[in-house]
């Protein structure tokens, strides 16, 4: 198989690359190394580079899959798949949301009975606090990243997973109603049609997720996408 003589042939050369690999350790945690053993193609080996692995093992992917072969499956063990549905990835990403709060906050009712000028101080006092209040539930309320964490997620043919502590998650593909994959910055952001805030993914294994995110959303014309053409040279 393709991937097997991609094993044998060693790492593709770096000439031409657009995308700027890290040169300072990254932020995001290193991918997780559960099947590195076995030789699976979708998760990490033990490398002291990941992000410059899952590049090259992004670009290999990029251009079997235009030349028509099939991605390789990964067995994945945790969350149920469907019938028809296979693993392709899985890795350790950086996760967050992006939405505002609703604006609210507490009135402070600060009242003091005695004599007129401590009555007065209090409610300038309460006056103070309510508008510092406002300010801060106006700054809150504007959409900003959110919820960041570090999670393991899989991708398969149907949709992505992820598990944040708090039990699985799964974004379908059929649900994604925006693609943005940013290669040149690791980072990769879905927005929804099913009212779920925008969902942004960063870490090194971005490049070979955003390959499989967009044949599944976009279909054929995947390879005309410009943000993807980097995999392609």
């Amino acid at each position: 198989m393709w991937w097997d003589e991609q094993l044998r042939n060693g790492p593709a050369g770096s000439g031409g690359d657009l995308c700027v690999l890290p040169t300072t350790p990254s932020p995001a945690p290193t991918p997780h190394t559960p099947h590195a053993h076995t030789g699976q193609p979708g998760s990490v080996p033990s490398t002291s580079d990941p992000w410059q692995w899952w590049w090259n093992h992004a670009r290999r992917s990029a251009r079997a899959f235009l030349a028509g072969q099939d991605p390789p499956a990964i067995a994945i063990f945790g969350p149920v798949l469907g019938d028809e549905e296979q693993g392709l990835l899985e890795a350790d990403v950086t996760l967050s949301f992006l939405y505002g709060c609703d604006g609210t906050y507490a009135r402070s009712d600060y009242f003091v009975v005695g004599r007129p000028a401590v009555m007065v101080g209090a409610l300038a006092v309460s006056a103070a606090i309510n508008r510092r209040r406002k300010v801060a539930a106006r700054r809150d309320a504007q959409p900003r990243w959110r919820d960041h964490q570090n999670i393991h997620v899989w991708s398969t043919t149907d949709r992505l997973i992820w598990d944040g502590g708090s039990g699985l998650e799964s974004l379908w593909y059929g649900d994604v109603a925006g693609f943005y994959p940013e290669l040149d910055t690791w980072t990769l952001t879905l927005a929804t049609n099913a009212g779920h805030p925008p969902v942004r993914v960063q870490g090194p294994a971005v490049p070979l997720l955003s390959l499989w995110t967009a044949t599944a959303v976009l279909g054929q014309r995947w390879w005309q996408d410009p943000r993807l053409a980097t995999l392609l040279r």
